[in-house]
């Protein structure tokens, strides 16, 4: 019970943030130029901010799993991978190609996995789902720009992804992020702080950006990549990685990481970096918004399963999450994942 209330706590406050944005536009506060004008801002300043300081503030702990942070790295690779090949033969629109990709290969690890873990295991080395961040969100980021621009309306010849890779805002983010944190560079304070601050406003507001965009009118046009996207995300890619995790071995924090990896909805920034590069945003709109609504039954079962198993070691729950009962560690882990 405590992990499908977990469940709940962590989606149910991105619902009300698209519900607030869908009401404004829908009651007139904002209209759709001025929302896409928002979602601009978010992809090419607040989202890079926020990655940026994610990877800034990964600390390693007692001992670091490489084999896990290797089987992640590895596996995402080859998720997307084989994506690349199999999505042309399930959709005809090549904007919903790249679109379907990153729905189904790239979750929404910092904001909801990284609570996940800490929530299972409160009181051991979780250090491992920091870090994490470090290893699959930049390989996220730069597949997912490979996956829209290859798939794009345009032509991408391979100096034009390169580019494009190396030109995009969230990949300038991370890297941005890995340089301060491998060479420790300090940053003054009365710089630091505005920035950690804009940052910080990355996710309310690309899920009320979100929420403003929402055309279930148009979602229906799309119901069947929905389905497959949904599917993809919330069952198969988790199935097929779990498994094979399970079978070599790795348990208990190590395998609570890499369900935060595989198990969790889309990633919200896939929404406004879609829009901006060209792809169907209407599809990755609905991608993120019905991933988040049915994550709260499917990671409830994927823990479950795993627990009943034994392949997660049993822990005290960390009980209903704080999202309104903040302790300062908990202020730390939401500044962290970008939730304040």
């Amino acid at each position: 019970m405590d992990d499908l209330l977990f469940s709940l706590n962590t989606v149910f406050p991105l619902l009300v943030m698209m519900a607030v944005g869908f009401t404004a536009r829908r009651v007139g506060v904002i209209g759709e130029s001025a929302a896409r004008q928002i979602n601009a801002c978010v992809f090419k300043i607040f989202l890079p901010l926020l990655l940026c300081f994610n990877i800034v503030d990964t600390q390693l702990g007692t001992s670091t799993d490489v084999r896990t942070l290797l089987y992640a790295f590895i596996t995402t690779l080859l998720c997307f991978g084989t994506l690349f090949f199999i999505t042309p033969r399930l959709c005809r629109d090549r904007a919903s190609c790249g679109v379907l990709i990153q729905g189904i290969a790239r979750s929404n690890y910092a904001i909801f996995g990284i609570p996940l873990v800490m929530m299972m295991y409160p009181e051991g080395d979780t250090s491992i789902a920091v870090l994490m961040v470090a290893v699959v969100v930049p390989v996220f980021n730069v597949l997912s720009t490979i996956a829209l621009m290859i798939f794009g309306g345009e032509k991408s010849s391979p100096w034009r992804i390169v580019k494009g890779v190396l030109l995009n805002p969230l990949i300038l983010g991370t890297l941005a992020g890995f340089l301060l944190w491998y060479f420790r560079i300090p940053i003054p304070t009365l710089i630091e702080t505005p920035l950690r601050s804009l940052g910080s406003v990355a996710t309310p507001l690309a899920l009320f950006t979100l929420g403003a965009s929402l055309d279930f009118g148009k979602a229906r046009a799309n119901s069947r990549l929905l389905v497959i996207g949904v599917a993809g995300r919330l069952v198969v890619v988790p199935l097929i990685f779990l498994s094979l995790a399970v079978a070599l071995g790795i348990r208990d924090v190590s395998l609570a990481a890499l369900i935060a990896v595989y198990a969790s909805p889309t990633s919200v920034s896939s929404f406004p970096m879609a829009q901006q590069m060209g792809g169907n945003g209407d599809l990755a709109g609905g991608q993120v918004v019905f991933t988040t609504v049915f994550s709260i039954l499917t990671v409830f079962l994927w823990v479950f399963a795993l627990k009943s198993l034994g392949f997660l070691a049993q822990s005290e729950p960390a009980g209903f999450f704080p999202y309104f009962s903040l302790s300062p560690r908990s202020c730390s882990l939401f500044l962290r994942a970008g939730m304040l």
